[in-house]
């Protein structure tokens, strides 16, 4: 797409005239005057222009008319540009809007690349959006709970109509891989027989920033659970 100049805007106008010498179309197009280019004194005359003309009065009409059109074209060439993420630039917010940047619990923290997301619903993907935040992790999924459990199974309890088990999927993260995890301190974790008076205890690492973006990604009616696992990879 090509937008044109305002001398080019005039010509197009200039050129839908009618013929005849009433519009000074019979001999070219109206004059659009000339100023003089230098001093006839210093250059020699016939390399440059020495006379001064004065513009018709129909070419300056069609001139101011040229300037109109020319700042609606040069809006509308603007206009083009905003219809693409890589060359937006008057309708940024409006685009920030429509994609709910900026958030920190967003995958995709960068404008274009939310736009070109794809999305995914295999761990694979998942593993590649943790990662790209500083994230190690694995996958292992639970699809549902049909029929008896193993060790759980009671006779009696069966009901008709009863839904089966929401689909589960247990993300196991690997601290010693993921750059992005900030320990809190040395606390010993809570485990049956090593309690000490005074000693200070952990609640865990804190996953609150992994949670944060695969809660973005991860189908809603998939049920997170987080394992860690310190030494892995």
């Amino acid at each position: 797409m090509h937008c044109p100049t305002l001398d080019e805007t005039t010509s197009a106008l200039l050129a839908l005239l009618p013929r005849g010498r009433a519009w000074q179309t019979n001999d070219g197009v109206p004059m659009p005057g000339q100023e003089i280019g230098f001093d006839p004194e210093a250059f020699d005359n016939d390399g440059f222009s020495t006379v001064r003309t004065k513009p018709s009065v129909i070419w300056q009409y069609w001139r101011s008319i040229a300037v109109v059109l020319q700042y609606a074209t040069e809006r509308l060439c603007a206009l083009r540009e905003e219809f693409w993420c890589q060359s937006v630039n008057e309708t940024r917010d409006e685009w920030l809007i429509e994609y709910g940047l900026p958030d920190a619990c967003d995958p995709f923290p960068e404008l274009c690349t939310k736009v070109a997301a794809i999305g995914g619903t295999r761990c694979e993907y998942y593993q590649s959006i943790a990662a790209r935040s500083g994230w190690s992790i694995s996958c292992n999924e639970t699809i549902g709970f049909c029929g008896s459990r193993a060790g759980q199974s009671r006779a009696g309890r069966a009901r008709a109509g009863r839904t089966v088990g929401f689909a589960q999927l247990r993300i196991i993260v690997y601290l010693g891989a993921s750059p992005a995890y900030q320990p809190r301190g040395r606390y010993l974790p809570s485990l049956a027989g090593r309690m000490r008076a005074g000693r200070r205890l952990t609640c865990g690492p804190d996953l609150s920033p992994l949670k944060c973006i695969l809660s973005r990604i991860v189908h809603a009616e998939i049920q997170l659970f987080f394992e860690v696992d310190s030494n892995g990879s």
